[in-house]
């Protein structure tokens, strides 16, 4: 008996690892087309950051990504298009950077320390940048200023790269 508890236990651990990490369930989408994962996740904040690239002749839809996003508690706020002009000032020491728009924090207000400054950018082509209100909290460092439109999808102009970006905490 002890034993069959040890293992409904260890498989329910196991099943519900995309609960338990904030935006886990992203970690389960076409996971063969993963090419980068960063899960930092802690008591007082996290970062999630996944890169797709989309098998050949095929192409990741918004409508899809939508509908999982919306199946999980995140949902669509805006979008923004960015081009590969303005791309080539968003860098970070000649390497390819995102600084993603929480509505909350203007740019004069965000610090360097703020997690939503300088995380890595694969996408170096036209793509399009939706935000999501994700149910999780982002609080702006030292301030009682907080958001929860801290999800986010870059999805290239041809379709066939994707990434996403969820922060939280402090």
């Amino acid at each position: 008996m002890k034993f069959k508890l040890t293992l409904l236990f260890i498989g329910l651990v196991f099943s519900s690892c995309s609960r338990i990490t904030p935006s886990g369930f992203w970690m389960n989408y076409k996971s063969d087309q993963i090419t980068y994962k960063e899960n930092d996740q802690g008591p007082w904040g996290g970062t999630l950051i996944i890169n797709w690239v989309a098998d050949k002749n095929s192409e990741f839809k918004i409508s899809e990504i939508e509908k999982i996003a919306s199946e999980n508690d995140w949902k669509l706020i805006d979008s923004v298009e960015y081009y590969t002009a303005d791309l080539k000032k968003m860098t970070d020491f000649g390497k390819p950077i995102i600084n993603l728009p929480l509505k909350n924090f203007t740019p004069e207000r965000q610090r360097a320390d703020l997690k939503s400054n300088s995380l890595p950018r694969d996408i170096n082509t036209d793509f399009s940048l939706y935000r999501f209100k994700t149910g999780w909290v982002i609080f702006e460092p030292g301030t009682n200023s907080s958001t929860l439109e801290n999800g986010f999808v870059l999805l290239s102009s041809d379709k066939t790269k994707m990434s996403v970006y969820h922060i939280w905490g402090e």
